[in-house]
C-alpha cells in the first residue's frame, strides 16, 4: 500500500491482496478513527487515516501511490513515492512539565534560611570574632525579633550593608584584628549618608568601652557601647540602650517621616 515506512524509510512491497485487505479495513473505519499497521523492518506502527493517508502527512501524495501501485503505473508510483517521502511527519510537541511541588523538608528540621525569611523582619548585622560574645549578642537580638546575619570579613560586611536593610549593626573593635580606628567597617559607617545611617542602631563592643556611656558612644558615632565583661547582660543592656535611643530620637525621626524625609 505505502511506498516506504515514514519512520525508517524502508520500502514497503505490498501485494495486491494486501492492498485490498487494507482498503477493506479502511473502508470500515468509523469517522475519526485510524488504522495501524506495523513496519516489517523497524516494527514502528504506521497510522493511516480513513482516506488512506498517513496521519500527519498530506493525503494526496499517498493516494497517488496507492492508485499507481494498484494500476501498475510505475512512473506515477515513483512520483508519488517521492512526494510522500518529502512529507515528513511533524514532531509531536508535548506540553511543558509541571513544576515540582516545594520541598517541605524544613518543616521537620525547623531550619528556615535567611533568604526565605519574611522581608519585613528587621535584620541585625553581627561582626564579632569571639564565639561566646557572638552567641550572647545573637540571643539578645533574637529575643527582640531581629533576624541575625553575619559577616566574616569587612568586604562582606560592607557589601551586605549596601544591598540589604540592616536596622542594627554590631561591631567588635577587634573584628579586623586591630583597634577601632583602623577598622574599615567603622569608617564606612561614619561616612555613610545620614539618610540611611539615622535608621541604623549601631553597637560597638570591646575592652576599651564603658558600657552605656552615651558620651563615648557619641564620640565614636555609635548609639551604644558595651564592655566585653558586660556581654553576659547584653540582652538587658540592649533593651535599655534602644529605649534611651527611641526616647531621644523617636520624635525627631517621626517628624522627618511626616515631612517625607527618609
Amino acid at each position: 500500500m505505502l511506498a516506504q515506512c515514514p519512520h525508517c524509510q524502508h520500502s514497503l512491497m505490498l501485494s495486491d491482496a494486501q492492498l485490498e485487505k487494507i482498503k477493506t479495513a479502511l473502508a470500515s473505519l468509523s469517522s475519526g478513527r485510524t488504522l495501524k499497521i506495523g513496519c516489517p523492518k523497524c516494527k514502528q506502527p504506521i497510522e493511516l487515516n480513513a482516506d488512506g493517508s498517513v496521519a500527519g502527512q498530506a493525503a494526496s501524495a499517498l493516494k497517488d501511490v496507492l492508485y499507481a501501485e494498484h494500476t501498475g503505473n510505475e512512473d506515477q508510483a515513483a512520483v508519488g513515492m517521492v512526494a510522500a517521502a518529502q512529507k515528513k511527519p511533524q514532531p509531536v510537541r508535548l506540553p511543558p512539565a509541571a513544576p515540582k511541588p516545594p520541598d517541605l523538608g524544613w518543616l521537620s528540621s525547623g531550619v528556615y534560611s535567611e533568604r526565605e525569611a519574611v522581608e519585613n523582619v528587621p535584620h541585625a548585622l553581627i561582626m564579632i570574632g569571639d564565639e561566646e560574645i557572638s552567641t550572647q549578642v545573637t540571643m539578645a537580638f533574637g529575643e527582640m525579633g531581629y533576624q541575625p546575619t553575619y559577616a566574616r570579613s569587612a568586604e562582606e560586611a560592607i557589601s551586605k550593608m549596601q544591598f540589604m536593610n540592616c536596622e542594627a549593626v554590631v561591631l567588635h573593635s577587634g573584628f579586623e584584628g586591630g583597634g577601632l580606628e583602623g577598622t574599615t567597617v567603622h569608617q564606612h559607617l561614619r561616612e555613610m549618608a545620614m539618610a540611611k545611617r539615622r535608621y541604623i542602631f549601631y553597637v560597638l563592643i570591646g575592652p576599651e568601652f564603658r558600657t552605656l556611656y552615651d558620651l563615648e558612644a557619641l564620640a565614636n558615632s555609635a548609639n551604644l557601647v558595651v564592655h566585653d565583661s558586660d556581654v553576659s547582660n547584653f540582652s538587658i543592656i540592649l533593651k535599655r540602650g534602644m529605649n534611651d535611643y527611641n526616647d531621644l530620637f523617636g520624635p525627631y525621626l517621626e517628624a522627618l517621616g511626616n515631612y517625607g524625609v527618609k
